[in-house]
């Protein structure tokens, strides 16, 4: 009797039983290296994210610093500043999960990836681990610089930690939200567009000055700007003692994004599935 050879299609790759977690856990790392890999060979996706914020920042606190640090908590522009450049890094950084999804996708890479019987979660897991292993060591050399720029914050080494844990933890809501466009799209220009609706919302917010000496159209542009609770958030632990601490609000945002980066991401790949590649 003659019979068809079986196939493993997407779909059924994630029927497969738990015998298989150890062979999706072996490529969960595997992926993960090679990721990391190519974001070594890829100055854009290595370098670019950190140079540009670390520009933006030696040229903020050197041309403003002596304006506006008599209105800044302690007097130290540095503690607004760097917040924002933080910011930056992270939206800016969070594109290289999905530079390295459409990379793969648009090589045919990914496509071969999908035959194999893992679990369809390594494909996207991967490059966004990638990514944050990447932000982090990025917020860490950002935040380095801010010490040589003058920076002590009031808390001390527990505030930079959690500064460049909301760093890293934002740019994961990021790395989530391209890495979905890239499924859903294949696309490298529509990841840049991730960027672009983010970038100009942080010029909307107590961009260069503490919230309060905001006023007028731009005071009401803060407050209903998402970017400035985890903004002011971040420069609060910088400027005030841990009892001082406001971070709820900074929290709920930060956790909103990450929230709707891991449904988009997760619908992406249900998409992704049902459809083929």
């Amino acid at each position: 009797m003659n019979t068809a050879p079986a196939t493993v299609t997407a779909l059924d790759a994630d029927r497969m039983p738990l015998s298989a977690a150890p062979a999706s856990f072996a490529a969960f790392r595997a992926l993960t290296a090679r990721s990391l890999r190519a974001c070594a060979r890829t100055p854009s996706l290595l370098y670019s994210p950190l140079f540009m914020s670390a520009f933006f920042l030696i040229v903020y606190e050197a041309q403003l610093s002596t304006v506006v640090s008599a209105t800044t908590p302690g007097g130290r522009y540095i503690d607004v500043v760097l917040p924002l450049c933080l910011l930056t890094t992270a939206f800016t950084g969070g594109a290289t999960a999905g530079q390295l999804l459409v990379r793969d996708i648009g090589s045919g890479y990914h496509a071969r990836l999908w035959l194999t019987p893992v679990g369809r979660w390594t494909l996207i897991a991967a490059p966004v681990l990638a990514g944050i292993l990447i932000l982090t060591v990025q917020a860490g050399a950002l935040t380095a610089l801010g010490l040589l720029l003058g920076l002590s914050p009031v808390s001390g080494l527990p505030a930079l930690l959690a500064l460049v844990c909301a760093t890293v933890l934002l740019g994961t809501g990021f790395q989530l939200l391209t890495a979905a466009v890239a499924l859903h799209t294949g696309n490298g220009s529509a990841i840049g567009s991730v960027t672009l609706i983010f970038f100009p919302l942080s010029f909307f917010t107590a961009t260069f000055v503490p919230r309060d000496q905001l006023d007028g159209w731009m005071a009401y542009a803060a407050d209903i700007n998402p970017l400035t609770p985890p903004l002011e958030a971040m420069r609060g632990l910088l400027t005030s003692p841990w009892s001082e601490q406001n971070l709820l609000s900074g929290t709920l945002v930060t956790a909103g994004i990450l929230a709707a980066g891991a449904v988009a991401a997760r619908l992406a790949l249900i998409r992704r599935t049902r459809t083929g590649v």
